[in-house]
């Protein structure tokens, strides 16, 4: 991108991220279309900027070059009109290839031209064909680090991060982590027409925002999808297990110079924490001058504006400038009003990435889309992010706020018909955006503003079943801005482990319901095998391609003449709880072909899915006879496999019916989708545990005395008539409940978000339930569980640092380790110094200190004649119990 016209390049952006016509953008698409690109590469706007809608007008559609799509990271390709919501769910749409490749598949692949780019934990990079998945070329970039204490991604750390592509060099530009000499960063060019190495160079040093840090590549976790912005590469890094030390940092690389720079979130005295890894979302960017990313746990803001950023910026949104030096510069912030109760109970606000839409409102035509682990969604202004405590009584400056939902690891994706600023008064417009939560249903938002043009998110549809953890960020393909013409493309991972996961697709626009409400329909689904934590799908030309925990790249499309035709996606009637409904499936061979066997499978613990008697029919005959595995089919011959559904709880679930074929050919797999129907409200957690979860489920731990704690489920009406709460239990004192009231009514197919806050008021364990009552059918209870532990307030620090002996004239500088050794989060209020010692970095004042936090603190001591001195430094903090302060004695010799 750097050497090729930028400003043109930038100027078409600024076109489509104000929401001008699209006749503007089709000229400059055009115009830009005519400058030298090299063969097969991609035009200027692959960098991340794919034309909103100019498929419609007749222009090549774009490759997928860049992590979600774009820049603004919406993942909205709306270049797609081969993959309609009638194409995808007609029966030709299905498995194309599965390519084995050396190591594990977490970055998101890139689609440049005809090559397939990607990349593996072995530290493997591979360039395949994008219709066939043959491997064109392969490099083994060298030894990734053997990591055997995190359990979250084993047993190799190589290549993690979504790559990027460079058009005006053809090259695709990974970050892999390589054990050399020593274990470090490499930033690594390579052709993707020959696969041929480029470019190299490490990432090593202090940011230049704290000498007092060095980046240490072991402890650092690289997530975050890279960022390729006016010829440097920007990367954020995070931790790997939560293990310290590690900080948030962002670095970056000059393409020409070879040039680099580190900047921390964690700048002056702090020392730990701070990662931004996003759930494997990418940097955001909105233009050539500025990109965005959101941190997680550590010492975030005190109170302040957003446009005077302090060091420490965990918990935050922020607005990153590249300066003329090529340093990085923070310019502006956004960090929720309970960022150190988050911190203080690792609920991140960086475990989702920022999105900024394409088109945003007359008032605020730059919005950026926001959430995290406590499932809060923020529509912030991302010309003025909105500083902390900024709101009326120290609440958020945020455009509006909704939630809290399930909370987000990832970001959510977009789709706006509007190509104009959203005028005020609008909650009619087919303007969406798509939310995945943590065991959780797809939730659809609309677009809406109030009668002052604020912007406002409107919880209209959600699909019929669950997704569980570790699920990827939705992409959405469409056929320019048409909404009939949209889908919405998923990773469903079974769990933590990523077993038997799905890839599922959905229609954009909610479908109507019987009963009077609305859902989002799923049209079409197939298994992948084993889910990446978080995998997020590509799509370019009609394709989709998934990589794999397991080490495939599985790539979808239209079938062209299988051997053995698919059957449309299979929708079982709506089935009452405790009942069956059964479908024939029909396939038909187009050519001479070995079925060796069929069966269902599905995402659910217990599959509802069974198959009978399977029967053949062929050309002429109605006559179907009985079969057995394997069966031989010729020309025409069909297959009829009846398989039943049987309702056994409440909710939809997804499967498969799988044909396996001989030979190498992939399996024939007919998407399910069945609902189980109940009159009344069922949840889809029973039973909450209140206990402080730690990287992501791999650490549990009490809640201390005196701190709240939230849990989620989901309050979901999936039967055919609206429900009315007409009762609610009281679980007692120490729960209380959120989202639900007596007098809510909820319609078939809503699922309404409740949160119930855990206090305790003793170090103890309590038990507890609560039951919603309906006026029709069943309400669901809800079983509670809060493990407690004594509150802690504790400070620590060593009791005393000797300086040694230090000769007149000479200075020494010596670091005091603070450490929050408690569980209550605390405020600093002031430090002091005493005798010939000196502390020029301090603490910021009513910063928020949580249980292990850290503080590194620099004091000086310039020996000006002979002898022994002493001195204190003291620090005074702040909690729930009162203030407290700690002394460090403070020796020195002169010589």
């Amino acid at each position: 991108m750097h050497s090729l016209m930028p400003g043109v390049f930038w100027h078409a952006r600024k076109r489509v991220v104000d929401g001008r016509s699209l006749a503007t953008i089709a000229a400059i698409g055009l115009t830009v279309a005519f400058m030298p690109t090299v063969a097969g590469a991609a035009t200027a706007h692959s960098t991340g900027t794919k034309d909103r809608g100019t498929a419609a007008h007749g222009l090549v559609p774009r490759d997928d070059t860049t992590g979600s799509v774009n820049d603004l990271r919406d993942g909205w390709d709306p270049n797609e009109p081969a993959l309609s919501p009638a194409a995808v769910s007609g029966g030709s749409f299905g498995q194309l290839f599965s390519t084995k490749l050396n190591g594990q598949v977490y970055g998101q692949p890139l689609v440049i031209g005809s090559t397939v780019v990607v990349t593996t934990e072995n530290d493997w990079v591979y360039g395949l064909d994008a219709t066939t998945g043959t491997i064109l070329w392969s490099d083994g970039l060298g030894t990734s680090m053997p990591i055997p204490s995190c359990t979250d991604l084993q047993p190799n750390i190589g290549i993690t991060s979504s790559p990027v592509y460079d058009p005006s060099t053809n090259t695709v530009y990974v970050l892999a982590l390589l054990k050399e000499v020593s274990t470090q960063f490499h930033l690594v060019g390579i052709n993707v027409t020959t696969g041929a190495i480029t470019f190299k160079q490490r990432i090593v040093g202090h940011p230049s925002n704290d000498s007092h840090l060095t980046f240490d590549a072991p402890q650092q976790g690289q997530r975050v999808g890279l960022l390729l912005l006016n010829g440097w590469v920007y990367a954020g890094f995070g931790s790997h297990c939560d293990t310290k030390p590690y900080v948030g940092y962002i670095a970056g690389w000059n393409l020409t110079t070879s040039a680099t720079t580190l900047w921390t979130d964690e700048a002056n005295v702090t020392i730990n924490r701070g990662g931004i890894w996003q759930g494997g979302g990418g940097l955001m960017s909105d233009g050539p001058t500025r990109f965005f990313f959101t941190s997680g746990n550590g010492i975030s803001p005190a109170k302040g504006p957003g446009n005077s950023p302090p060091g420490q910026l965990s918990e935050s949104t922020v607005e990153m400038d590249p300066q003329p030096n090529g340093t990085l510069q923070a310019k502006d912030f956004f960090s929720p009003a309970d960022s150190a109760t988050l911190d203080n109970k690792d609920i991140d606000f960086g475990a989702g990435g920022p999105v900024g839409l394409p088109v945003g409102t007359a008032n605020f035509p730059n919005l950026l889309v926001q959430a995290g682990k406590d499932g809060h969604i923020f529509m912030l202004n991302r010309d003025n992010l909105g500083g902390h405590d900024q709101g009326p009584n120290n609440a958020d400056n945020a455009l509006s706020t909704n939630g809290p939902y399930a909370g987000q690891w990832g970001h959510p994706g977009v789709f706006e018909q509007s190509t104009t600023p959203i005028p005020p008064s609008t909650n009619n417009l087919n303007n969406f955006i798509y939310y995945v939560g943590k065991s959780d249903y797809v939730r659809e938002f609309r677009i809406d503003t109030n009668s002052k043009g604020d912007p406002v998110l409107t919880d209209i549809a959600n699909s019929t079943y669950t997704l569980g953890f570790g699920s990827g960020s939705p992409v959405v393909t469409s056929n320019g801005t048409d909404p009939a013409t949209a889908v919405v493309w998923v990773v469903q991972s079974s769990g933590p482990s990523g077993t038997g996961s799905f890839l599922a697709a959905f229609d954009a626009l909610p479908q109507p319901r019987g009963g009077g409400g609305v859902k989002l329909k799923q049209i079409w689904a197939q298994s992948i095998g084993t889910a990446s934590k978080f995998s997020i799908v590509a799509v370019s030309n009609g394709m989709v391609y998934v990589g794999t925990r397991d080490g495939n790249l599985i790539g979808f499309g239209i079938k062209a003449k299988p051997a053995l035709g698919g059957a449309p996606n299979t929708t079982f009637d709506k089935t009452a709880v405790g009942s069956t409904a059964t479908k024939v499936i029909t396939v038909k061979a187009h050519q001479a072909v070995t079925v060796d066997g069929v069966a269902p499978t599905s995402i659910a613990a217990t599959d509802p899915f069974t198959v009978g008697q399977v029967t053949e029919t062929t050309p002429g005959s109605s006559q179907p006879t009985p079969v057995s595995f394997p069966v031989n089919l010729t020309v025409g011959d069909e297959l009829h496999a009846p398989v039943t559904f049987t309702a056994n709880v409440p909710g939809g679930v997804d499967g498969d019916l799988t044909f396996t074929i001989a030979g190498t050919a992939p399996a024939v797999e007919v998407p399910l989708d069945g609902e189980a129907v109940e009159d009344g409200l069922f949840a889809t957690n029973t039973n909450l545990t209140f206990q402080l979860v730690e990287n992501d489920g791999m650490f549990f731990s009490p809640v201390p005395v005196g701190v709240t704690y939230p849990e989620y489920t989901a309050i979901t009406n999936d039967g055919t008539k609206p429900e009315k709460v007409t009762q609610i239990s009281s679980p007692g004192s120490l729960f209380t409940i959120h989202g639900i009231t007596v007098g809510t009514v909820i319609k078939p197919g809503q699922s309404l978000p409740v949160w119930v806050i855990y206090k305790p008021t003793t170090a103890k364990s309590s038990t507890s339930s609560f039951t919603i009552s309906v006026n029709h059918g069943v309400g669901p209870t809800i079983a509670l569980n809060g493990l407690a532990t004594k509150a802690l307030s504790k400070f620590t620090a060593p009791k005393s640092v000797d300086f040694g002996t230090v000769p007149v004239g000479k200075t020494v500088t010596k670091m005091i380790h603070i450490t929050n050794a408690g569980n209550q989060a605390a405020v600093i209020n002031g430090t002091a110094i005493s005798g010939p010692f000196r502390n020029t970095e301090k603490p910021q004042t009513d910063a928020p200190v949580s249980g292990s936090d850290d503080l590194m603190i620099p004091v000086t001591f310039t020996a000006s004649k002979s002898g022994t001195v002493t001195g204190t430094y003291s620090m005074t903090w702040s909690d729930r119990f009162g203030t407290f302060t700690l002394k460090v004695l403070l020796t020195a010799t002169g010589s």
